[in-house]
């Protein structure tokens, strides 16, 4: 059968615990209810769900008592009301996209009541019991009411599945013949507070623990401001006889909170934990207080309790990740979130992803990180948060090719996400790999964010400081100064620094050109060669302010350089002497060149 999940309110066996009773239905004598000819065709309408179960494999089984719970009711309907017959429940299956004898969740059967104009539901969640049994918690409730009947019951070893459904129907007999009394209490609570109260009452009358007739008093008496304690006395009844009401649990803890009751106050706000397991808002605001209390623990064990009864309810495992991560046990998160992963893997969502990223992160855990982040991209494949987890879990592997191609594709789900271009940037540097550094880097000069591009000139200026290193690539050295200059700008922090480096460079280059250009008198190498000491003087100049002693000595040889080099010009470019054969140039320094200085320049700045 096919089973339809929802994240939202999904009730489950552990409130079976806090329905008061656990009913064997084997004491029950079910008796053939005469069915009479049918109810008008304006009669209220009830929907009977097939029992919700977690385990695909007991889907058959749900199916089977759902007809006969839905059987039961039939009869006890009588000419009051319309039960919504199989055949139709199928076909607005059918319409609305689904299979027929889906099994809806909770949430989504209370959709389909409404889609089909029914006015109380009856909904059921199946558990596992010893010996293969299954237990029940069915819960009839108006589809727009916040309280209704919620009852237990139990398999016998005897009892077949559809008779087994039969047998939990008789218990709702009373409910039943009540259904009106109790709403009229609630529709005439604003109007006429006197009127609701005799209908409330007399509900009581039969069934002390009816969930909405004791909330409807309850919110009386609360509007009238009777005695705290007699408004608590009515919560504890309407929670007493509908365990999943959460209405009803919110309104007593907040009682018990205002009497300054800690112990029921934070068992009431469990009760809520255990009533809707995958409320994300209402969770998170019971954790705050959980915290509050010093009771962190709580939620968790609220979980635990539950799995102990229901090990396959993977609302359940999210509760309790949640739990975990709340209270930084990242281990017990990851481990309840793949529990959650191998009941129901449509459950997770980019939620999911997220929190198991979140905790394997931090753990640290980085197999697992990339494991889940990796499954993650491969269902949400332009998810930036995902992508930037696995970028970060790659990295840590030393998986650098894969790194950065997740880093590409991280560039272009979110363009305003500068930080693992620039790790790219690191990483190729450390690496040196220069040459690939370039689509990173444009990504980050095309950002407005200024403080990515100072950075980016940091990095520039680390790898031109690598060039000047053994082996030397001067050339290299030049340009990425020049880039350093180009990202962060001439007044940014590190200009001073790339100014230097790439005055060292230019100049080294410049000797070197003026060796060749001398050598083979060309004017056009000589003129390269100036041109080469015109750019290393300004940018020694403009780099002094981090090493003036350096910067200076440098100069020194620039100048000297220049001397040789208008000589140069003269003779092979202005037609003198040397170019017709006359005067030879200067003696040739150590590294080519006139004038050559008392020592070898040196060929990068002492650090």
């Amino acid at each position: 059968m096919t089973r339809i999940f929802s994240a939202r309110l999904v009730p489950f066996a552990a409130a079976l615990l806090a329905a008061g009773v656990v009913t064997p239905v084997g004491a029950q004598a079910p008796r053939r209810f005469g069915r009479p000819l049918g109810p008008p065709p304006n009669a209220p309408r009830i929907m009977v769900a097939t029992p919700y179960t977690f385990a695909g494999a007991d889907s058959s089984a749900a199916v089977l008592i759902g007809r006969g719970l839905r059987d039961r009711f039939s009869d006890l309907a009588g000419r009051d009301f319309t039960v919504i017959p199989d055949s139709v429940m199928n076909s607005a299956l059918v319409q609305y996209g689904y299979s027929a004898d889906a099994i809806l969740s909770p949430a989504l059967a209370l959709t389909l009541a409404k889609n089909i104009q029914a006015r109380f539901i009856v909904q059921s969640q199946l558990s596992k019991l010893e010996g293969g049994r299954f237990g029940l918690q069915t819960r009839l409730v108006g589809v727009n009411d916040d309280a209704g009947i919620t009852i237990g019951s139990q398999q016998l070893a005897t009892d077949k599945l559809e008779k087994f459904g039969e047998k939990t129907g008789v218990l709702f007999q009373k409910a039943v013949q009540h259904l009106n009394d109790a709403r009229e209490c609630m529709n005439l609570r604003a109007s006429k507070a006197d009127k609701a109260i005799e209908a409330g009452q007399k509900t009581l009358k039969d069934l002390p623990t009816h969930g909405l007739a004791n909330l409807c008093l309850a919110q009386i008496a609360q509007d009238q401001k009777k005695p705290r304690p007699e408004i608590i006395g009515f919560l504890k009844n309407a929670v007493a006889g509908d365990s999943l009401s959460l209405v009803a649990w919110g309104l007593l803890a907040s009682q018990y909170e205002q009497a300054g009751d800690t112990a029921n106050t934070l068992t009431s706000y469990s009760q809520l934990l255990r009533v809707a397991p995958s409320n994300q808002k209402l969770r998170e605001d019971i954790f705050k207080r959980f915290l509050a209390y010093g009771k962190t623990d709580l939620a968790k064990n609220v979980a635990d309790e539950g799995l102990a009864l229901d090990p396959t309810n993977a609302d359940l495992y999210d509760l309790k990740s949640n739990a975990c991560l709340f209270g930084e046990n990242y281990k017990c998160a990851i481990d309840a979130l793949e529990q959650l992963y191998a009941i129901d893997s449509a459950k997770a969502d980019t939620l999911f992803f997220y929190k198991i990223a979140a905790a394997t992160d931090a753990q640290p855990d980085t197999a697992r990180l990339v494991t889940w982040t990796s499954r993650g991209v491969l269902k949400y494949p332009e998810n930036a948060t995902l992508l930037g987890y696995l970028n970060k879990g790659l990295a840590l592997q030393g998986k650098t090719d894969s790194s950065l191609a997740i880093t590409k594709k991280l560039m272009v789900a979110d363009p305003t996400q500068l930080k693992p271009a620039l790790a790219a940037v690191q990483t190729l540097i450390t690496a040196k790999r220069f040459d690939e550094i370039g689509p990173y880097a444009e990504f980050i000069e095309k950002n407005p964010d200024t403080s990515g591009k100072e950075t980016l000139a940091q990095l520039y200026v680390a790898a031109a400081n690598q060039k000047l290193q053994q082996p030397q690539d001067l050339d290299g050295a030049r340009t990425l100064s020049a880039k350093a200059l180009a990202a962060g700008g001439p007044t940014s922090r590190v200009a001073p620094q790339a100014n230097l480096i790439g005055g060292i460079a230019t100049f080294v280059l410049g000797t070197k050109a003026d060796s060749v250009a001398a050598a083979n008198k060309s004017c056009e190498g000589v003129q390269g060669a100036a041109t080469l000491f015109a750019e290393a003087k300004t940018s020694l100049t403009n780099g002094r302010s981090v090493r003036a002693e350096l910067a200076d000595q440098y100069l020194g040889y620039v100048g000297q350089y220049e001397t040789r080099n208008a000589a140069l010009t003269k003779a092979f470019c202005g037609g003198g002497a040397a170019a017709a054969g006359g005067a030879a140039p200067a003696p040739a320094p150590a590294a080519g060149g006139a004038a050559a200085p008392a020592r070898r320049p040196a060929a990068r700045p002492k650090r």
